[in-house]
């Protein structure tokens, strides 16, 4: 029944008017439970609906990856990755700090134990194992890199990388596997080592080099790949033989008592930083650095003469004298600081991460080279650095092997003198005369040097993968297979800092049951996946 806008309800229709005009007078239950004013059955309902109001909504679960069964193994997997990037033992997850940190985070997360982090370890690494694999298997040429360390007096390892050109023109790196030697560093066992390897990865046939950090004794192994040194590794050899003098290896030696002593007598490293504030010296930590590398040790040379004014108020307050040092003594160590710059100028050259191509090493010898000519002038140890660096690569203005590699690298072929050119023009033209007749040859050899040469930021490998096949055709896959070769046996983070003595010395401390997959998934475990 309906009436006028003036007129009322009548009847039922009045009564529930009514109803509803008083009810809308009332507080709603919204406004109830704003008050917090829920009554009976309603309020426990209202309550509980309160409280999960405060848990995470399914949403939420979702964002945090852990909804349901999935997001638990999402869950698990983030923290199996967290593990293996860190290189942390599977142990974490039981440790009682670890639990109460997680805990406090999260509540109602179930923490895995060790077992179900082993049974994920070993999901994750099938996984990759097969993706790599797969790309293995569209890679036309390999090289291979070997790394020989040792976990303690008990046993060594081998841990062997993969290097390869993409169809990007991209250079692809993984680690492939980590074999216990059970002692035996023999050149043999190493090289069935090797060979067992690309077997049971079914690349033998595509590999073309290894490179080796260390192990000179496969250095004239005869095999149907090729051995070549690690760049930064020959740069340690160079700086090994330079520290056989016993008067430079003396004053180093000192240098290290120097900073042991301010190391572990805090009394003494207190009196240093009140003199240096003092001086308004920079108080930079010091660095103790006891191994055989050289830029780790130009380091700790350089921070202990930036600091050594200070530290002989030290020694002459606290009657230390054996550890002053004389003026023979700061004139050994800043010559070996000066001699060692050249090396650090070419370090600073190459790439911060990753590996970079062996085409870009002729050029950074030659820098080297010449730096160490122009400070052998005045400064005897640099005469002998240089001396040690021409037996260890050999003349620069004259290398058959480097010369073709770097010819073959667009960003550097016209910096090659005219004997390398020579030779690398004739060793391109020998390796293609299958393929091409001798007047061929020539026209294309001819071209490509007239070709302008690409910036030094360019990407080779791409380059050739493009435009290079497009307009020199035969010579792309010789150039994507020589620029192919890396110069690192490891990471460059790990060839030229602090990081890969960390690396070591978390790699030395996982369990020899799971210290494979961990390296392998910590090499090859992408950011993004």
């Amino acid at each position: 029944m309906r009436q006028t806008a003036r007129g009322s309800l009548r009847g039922r229709g009045s009564e529930r008017w009514r109803a509803t005009r008083t009810n809308s007078l009332q507080p709603t239950r919204r406004d109830h439970i704003r008050q917090g004013t829920v009554r009976g059955r309603g309020s426990e309902r209202w309550r509980a609906t309160r409280t999960n109001s405060l848990q995470p909504t399914r949403r939420d679960h979702i964002r945090q990856g852990t909804d349901g069964y999935s997001g638990i193994l999402t869950t698990k997997r983030r923290l199996l990755k967290m593990v293996v990037s860190t290189l942390q033992p599977l142990e974490i997850t039981e440790d009682p700090n670890f639990r109460d940190f997680v805990k406090a985070l999260h509540p109602s997360f179930s923490i895995p134990s060790k077992s179900t982090m082993q049974s994920q370890l070993l999901s994750v690494y099938n996984e990759m194992e097969s993706d790599l694999r797969s790309k293995l298997a569209s890679a036309d040429d390999i090289v291979l890199t070997c790394e020989l360390w040792s976990s303690g007096a008990e046993d060594s390892h081998l841990t062997v990388g993969c290097h390869f050109v993409d169809c990007n023109g991209n250079l692809m790196s993984y680690t492939l596997k980590t074999t216990s030697l059970f002692r035996d560093e023999s050149a043999a066992h190493i090289q069935t080592q090797l060979s067992a390897i690309m077997d049971a990865w079914q690349v033998k046939e595509k590999v073309h080099w290894v490179v080796r950090a260390g192990m000179p004794q496969l250095k004239n192994v005869k095999a149907q790949w090729g051995h070549m040194p690690c760049f930064a590794d020959s740069l340690n050899v160079v700086f090994k033989g330079l520290m056989s003098d016993n008067e430079l290896s003396n004053v180093v030696r000192k240098s290290q008592d120097i900073v042991r002593f301010f190391k572990k007598d805090s009394e003494a490293e207190r009196k240093l930083r009140e003199i240096q504030n003092g001086l308004k010296f920079k108080q930079d930590k010091l660095i103790l650095y006891s191994g055989d590398r050289w830029l780790p040790s130009l380091h700790m040379l350089q921070r202990l003469m930036e600091q050594y004014p200070a530290m002989m108020m030290v020694f002459d307050e606290r009657g230390k004298t054996d550890l002053i040092l004389n003026e023979s003594d700061k004139e050994k160590i800043k010559k070996i600081i000066s001699a060692l710059e050249p090396l650090r100028e070419v370090m600073s050259r190459m790439k911060e991460k990753g590996f970079q191509s062996i085409s870009a090493v002729l050029p950074l010898l030659k820098i080297l080279m010449d730096s160490l000519r122009e400070e052998a002038k005045c400064n005897d140890v640099a005469k002998t650095l240089l001396l040690k660096c021409k037996k260890e690569f050999g003349d620069v203005n004259n290398n058959p092997f480097l010369a073709p590699i770097m010819f073959l690298d667009p960003r550097f072929k016209n910096q090659l003198g005219d004997e390398n050119k020579r030779q690398a023009m004739d060793k391109i033209k020998t390796e293609l005369s299958a393929f091409c007749s001798a007047a061929e040859l020539n026209e294309l050899v001819n071209e490509y040097v007239a070709y302008k040469p690409n910036s030094e930021e360019s990407n080779p490998l791409a380059w050739w993968r493009h435009t290079g096949k497009e307009k020199f055709g035969k010579l792309s896959k010789l150039g994507l297979q020589k620029l192919g070769v890396v110069s690192t046996a490891v990471p460059l983070e790990r060839a030229f800092s602090s990081a890969g003595d960390q690396f070591c010395s978390l790699r030395s401390s996982i369990e020899p049951e799971n210290l494979n997959m961990i390296l392998f998934l910590n090499s090859n475990w992408s950011s993004k996946t």
